[in-house]
């Protein structure tokens, strides 16, 4: 064979190494890919399945149209949901400046403290933060939250029309917890019977 032969097939044979190469190289990054595909549509749909089965999902915006009231108690003083920090801060649930005395709820299944977070004002079984400073039962205050007078002790709740809320912070005493108690304003069902419905 001549050199001139041998080296026009050793090139062909270098050309048919490198289509092979670049074949198998395409083959893998399919599969990968197709991989990569298939373990995120398992994730999302172990996602979901984990959101549903772990417990009530917020409704949609405009699911429902309920009031609420609320106080929030913190060492002998009502905290004052007027302001416009507590305001409107969410379309599903929120005060409306200068009402901060009522809870609006347009969608369905809130617990308390996705609203309280959502207002800023976090809680946990044992205590809540206001402005960013944490106040935590101890040896001398409580941290309690009552739904029409009854003691609560689920922070998730699922919030209904027409509940009255405390949400209490200070001394344990029963005049103390008492006086809070009837502090809770009882305005929601008036507003349920206005046309507009408050808003």
């Amino acid at each position: 064979m001549s050199e001139d032969k041998r080296l026009k097939k050793r090139e062909k044979d270098l050309r048919r190494q490198d289509r092979k190469k670049h074949k198998k190289r395409s083959k893998q990054i399919k599969l990968v890919r197709t991989y990569s595909i298939y373990l995120i549509a398992i994730l999302l749909i172990g996602y979901g399945l984990f959101s549903v089965i772990s417990g009530p999902q917020i409704g949609p915006v405009g699911s429902t149209h309920e009031h609420l009231d609320i106080l929030v108690y913190i060492n002998g003083e009502p905290l004052d949901l007027n302001q416009s920090r507590y305001a409107m801060k969410s379309g599903y649930g929120h005060i409306h400046g200068g009402e901060g005395d009522i809870m609006h709820l347009h969608a369905i299944n809130i617990p308390l403290s996705w609203f309280m977070e959502s207002i800023d004002l976090s809680i946990t079984l044992d205590s809540i933060n206001v402005n960013g400073m944490e106040s935590s039962a101890d040896e001398n205050n409580v941290f309690l939250m009552f739904v029409n007078g009854d003691i609560i002790t689920d922070v998730d709740y699922i919030l209904i029309d027409e509940d009255r809320i405390l949400v209490y912070y200070g001394p344990g005493s029963d005049d103390d917890i008492s006086r809070a108690l009837s502090l809770v304003p009882n305005r929601s069902a008036e507003i349920n019977a206005m046309p507009n419905q408050g808003d």
